[in-house]
């Protein structure tokens, strides 16, 4: 099924956009060299959000086209654009379902953390048919604190049931777990998939971070805690701060990465 709710995210692009963790710089460098760019190249990044992948790697492409659902993260991703002097990107408010040969032929396409809201089969179908012959897709995959296994995210995950209820949200809605692997989804597809892995960092939570990085979420924004939320956040801060006095947290981060080719090569 498909998440086309564009009110998902309301609310938390600002947020998103300041403390959502930015990809390691090393991380994006297996993706330039996947794709060999020479700096002549068309990227396309599904489901921008606030353009945390696609503005990194600007520079190595003649041009770059973000599109996202939220017509507050594509703001945002502008806003951010030309702060940055990003003068060959556009971003455009659109699904990734309804992409079209409008908007070209690609050398390489992007989905940072944002596939699993998407129809899948739908979009690397949509994906293939933009790619040039030589193209290729990544797609990237992170966890989230909700599903953390360390005890102060546990902690974090019981506070925000608390208040917002034991199943998971997905805006005013609940989030439907989704049992089929992304894995699944490429082989049953046109794309060959040609390298997976994971990446592996170690990131530093302070108290506003976390916060910050609740309130970018769909599960346990501002909006959905409306006139709790400073009941809600001195609760937050207590229980952590038992667990952590120093307001510290340290997070060992893994990104999937799926790298796909249009057409079969000899990698050897």
């Amino acid at each position: 099924m498909s998440f086309s709710n564009e009110e998902l995210f309301t609310g938390t692009a600002a947020y998103y956009s300041k403390f959502r963790i930015d990809y390691p710089t090393e991380l994006i460098e297996r993706l330039l060299s996947f794709c060999q760019s020479k700096g002549n190249g068309k990227l396309l990044d599904l489901g921008c959000g606030t353009g945390q992948l696609s503005i990194p790697m600007h520079s190595y492409f003649e041009e770059v086209i973000g599109i996202d659902i939220s017509q507050e993260m594509v703001d945002e991703a502008r806003r951010i654009g030309r702060e940055q002097n990003t003068e060959n990107m556009r971003f455009i408010t659109m699904e990734s379902e309804k992409m079209d040969k409008e908007l070209g032929q690609f050398d390489l396409i992007v989905c940072g953390n944002a596939f699993h809201w998407m129809d899948r089969e739908l979009v690397l179908d949509k994906s293939y048919d933009l790619l040039k012959p030589s193209g290729g897709m990544v797609i990237l995959a992170g966890g989230s604190i909700w599903t953390g296994k360390q005890y102060w995210q546990k902690e974090i995950s019981k506070i925000i049931q608390k208040w917002l209820g034991e199943k998971r949200k997905a805006g005013t809605g609940e989030y439907r777990v989704k049992n089929k692997l992304h894995e699944a989804y490429i082989h049953e597809s046109e794309f060959e998939l040609v390298k997976k892995g994971s990446y592996h960092f170690l990131h530093e939570w302070s108290m506003e971070s976390l916060l910050g990085y609740l309130y970018s979420t769909s599960f346990c924004n501002r909006r959905l805690l409306g006139e709790n939320v400073d009941a809600f956040e001195e609760e937050l801060k207590k229980a952590l701060l038992r667990i952590k006095p120093e307001g510290i947290f340290q997070e060992e981060v893994k990104i999937a990465y799926f790298f796909l080719k249009k057409q079969k090569e000899d990698l050897s």
